[in-house]
Formats: C-alpha cells, structure tokens, sequence
C-alpha cells in the first residue's frame, strides 16, 4: 500500500481551485495545474502561491495551459473539472496516460459517453477513477444513510430531491464569457447528479425507467435549452423518485430532500437555507412521531468539520480518494456509481423530447 504523499494535479482552474484545501494535507503533494484559459491561469498561480504560504510550504507546482503537458509530468492523480459537459474525454486521456481520476459531475453527458467510460476504466484496474459527487459527502446525507441502513425508515417507498439554482439572466450574457458556455444550451434535467446521486446513496438503488417534462415557459432570452424539468423514475427495488432541477424563474439557491419509508420519513426544512437546515423525521418506533415531526439538528458538516467548501463536502470527497489510492481499496462512488447518477438524467432529456413517454434506462 502506497504511504508516500500522492502527487496531484488540477485540471479547470475555477471550479478545480476547491481541492486547494489538499495543501493543508500531509499525504498530497499538488504538482501540476492546468487551464486553457490564460487568465485563470495566472489567477491561480497567485492563489496557489497564497495559500502555500500560509501552510508554510514551499513545494513547486507546474503550472501548464495544455492538458497533454501536464499529463507527460509525475502525476499520479488529477482532478478533472473542466466544463461539465467534456469530463469523460480528459478522464480517458489520464487514464491511457496512467494516472488515477477523480471526475467532477455529471460523469457522462452521453450514453455513448457512459459506454466510452465504463470500457476505460475496466481497462485500467491498476487505477482509480472515482465521481465527484460532493453532495453525498454533506453531514446530513450520510446521516440519513446510516438511518436507512440501520432500518429506521423500513423500506424506500418515495424519495424526492431538488436542486434551484436560479442566476440573473442578464449576467448571463454570451459577452460575459470567453467562449459559448455550457450553461446556455445544457438541459437543465441533465445536471441532476446533486439531487439524485445522495438519493440513490442513501437507498443503495438504482433508475431503470423515467418519465420527464419540461414547462414551455421561456424565462431566459440567452438560454436555449430547457432550464427546468420535473423527472420521475422508478427504481430497481420498486420505489419511485422524484426530481425537480429549476435554473429559471424566481426560485434563489436551493437543495430540499425527502425520503419516505414504510417505517419513516427524513426532509430537510424547506424554510431554512441549506446550511442552517435540520432534518425533520418521523420514525414508527418513536412515540409522538405520528402527528409531530422530530427535529435533528444535522447540517451540512459534523460537529467540529471544516465548513469551507460547500460545507466541507469538497475536501472530505476528495480525502476519499486520495485514500482509496493510498490503501488501495474501491472508491466510494466508482463508475458505477457515477453512471448510475448521470445517466438518468440522460434518458429523461430524452423523454422530455417525446412528450412525457416512459423511457427504459439503460443498465451497463
């Protein structure tokens, strides 16, 4: 088992720059960095230096516009979190060039993509190749993990999810970016990993069919593709999933979840921000839950967790990797998992374009 420190590297300097909280760690070593774009290139390069200072390191890091380059360095893992919809190109190219990954989300943004991935990485298992789904890593969703699996909420009968994440249209401006952004033509369904990636974690389950809409409303003048969907899937174990991803309309910044059981139920309050939210429960084997919610004041982070990165959700995922490299076990969300959170979304674009009709989701 490998106990020398893993040498990292990053790849999209805007998104990418979470995993800086890496330096703080002894067991990494971030060697090299990429971005094609110059400015966020030189950007980093001073945050880097920054924060290298301020853990009293003095380590040299690479700094490199093409991602060939860095792949031709020592690097034994990268982070891959360049635009959204072209992870599973660069994933491959790391891993022909021998190094680990951990892929920032939606995994896939094809089935052919799901197909192209899943064939890599089973020809590599020297490797490791985790998705980044840092949502699944929030204190409350492994709580509630731990509550289903211990039986509390019986078995999964209807689970929900939502991810509102609504900016002002008018900074949305094609001007505004350096090049046509993802975000302007990418079904807003299809970025559903935050929501329906913890449910599946906690219910240990997985889509197989789908039905989604999508409203004819047109809020955003630089937006082409729909920017809300309503999907609803059924599960292998029988159990029926909804979910609601809104980039439009006066919805603010949001995440709201909800398990039902035939024994319990699990939400988060809805009247609260993310952070701030506690879970509401009811459990059969607690008196007085039947007609009164019970209050568990679980957020985002444990006691005592750092905070810093979506709740801390950023650095214990990618803690989790560098250890399954390092102890050389299977990574928590493998590709699997990852496809299993990204493929839906898929297939319900593509319901969504036939009217509603019932679609099958592929298993690979």
């Amino acid at each position: 088992m490998k106990k020398e420190p893993v040498r990292f590297g990053i790849v999209g300097l805007k998104r990418g720059l979470c995993a800086l909280s890496l330096l703080r760690e002894d067991n990494v070593l971030l060697t090299a960095v990429c971005d094609s774009d110059p400015a966020a290139l030189a950007a980093a390069k001073e945050t880097i230096r920054s924060e290298l200072a301020a853990c009293g390191k003095t380590q040299e890091v690479g700094y490199f516009s093409s991602y060939e380059e860095l792949l031709r360095t020592d690097v034994e893992a990268v982070y891959i979190a360049n635009y959204a919809t072209e992870h599973v190109p660069l994933v491959i190219q790391a891993l022909e060039a021998g190094k680990h990954v951990i892929s920032e989300i939606p995994t896939v943004d094809t089935l052919e993509e799901a197909r192209a991935l899943k064939a890599a990485v089973a020809a590599h298992p020297e490797l490791k190749y985790m998705a980044g789904e840092n949502c699944c890593y929030w204190a409350f969703i492994q709580a509630w993990k731990q509550m289903y699996r211990e039986g509390k909420l019986g078995q999964a009968v209807y689970a929900e999810a939502e991810y509102l994440h609504c900016a002002d249209w008018r900074s949305m401006k094609p001007e505004n970016y350096p090049r046509e952004h993802w975000r302007f033509d990418h079904p807003a369904i299809k970025y559903l990993t935050h929501s329906l990636g913890p449910l599946l974690d906690i219910l240990d389950d997985h889509c197989v069919s789908v039905s989604c809409m999508v409203p004819d409303v047109k809020y955003n003048p630089y937006r082409d593709k729909p920017k809300t969907g309503v999907a609803l899937f059924k599960t292998a174990k029988g159990a029926v999933i909804r979910i609601l991803i809104g980039f439009d309309a006066y919805v603010g910044m949001d995440h709201n979840y909800y398990v039902m059981g035939t024994r319990g139920t699990l939400e988060t309050d809805r009247t609260a921000p993310l952070e701030t939210a506690s879970t509401y429960a009811k459990f059969a084997d607690v008196p007085g839950t039947y007609y009164n919610k019970l209050e568990i004041p679980l957020h985002l982070s444990f006691p005592g967790e750092s905070t810093a990165g979506h709740g801390g959700a950023d650095h214990k995922m990618l803690m989790d990797f560098i250890r399954c490299i390092q102890e050389d076990t299977r990574p928590p969300l493998d590709v699997d998992a990852g496809i299993r959170m990204s493929l839906p979304g898929i297939i319900a674009h593509e319901s969504s374009l036939r009217g509603g009709e019932l679609l099958t989701i592929p298993e690979l």
